[in-house]
């Protein structure tokens, strides 16, 4: 049986330079993002640990995204590859 009401709840770790700043475009140009996702802005997606990915599952989370800068364009020249690798 499926419910067709289900709305799942995503934790959102996003990249202060670029994934961040397009939710913050989104919010201030009026534009709905879905209620069941809970942002956390981090200054970049490098820093993103392991445990920072089990725990809102582990809480109850239905799934985590980590969202970066495009490869090449990291703020931080290579935060966005560490996090690739360490995820």
């Amino acid at each position: 049986m499926t419910d067709s009401n289900f709305e799942p709840k995503i934790v959102a770790f996003l990249c202060n330079w670029c994934t961040y700043t397009g939710a913050d475009l989104a919010g201030t140009s009026r534009i709905q993002y879905p209620p069941n996702v809970r942002i956390i802005r981090l200054m970049c997606s490098g820093s993103v640990d392991p445990t920072y990915v089990l725990k809102p599952l582990l809480d109850g989370a239905d799934g985590v995204l980590i969202g970066g800068c495009h490869p090449g364009d990291c703020h931080y020249q290579s935060g966005n590859y560490k996090a690739r690798r360490r995820i």
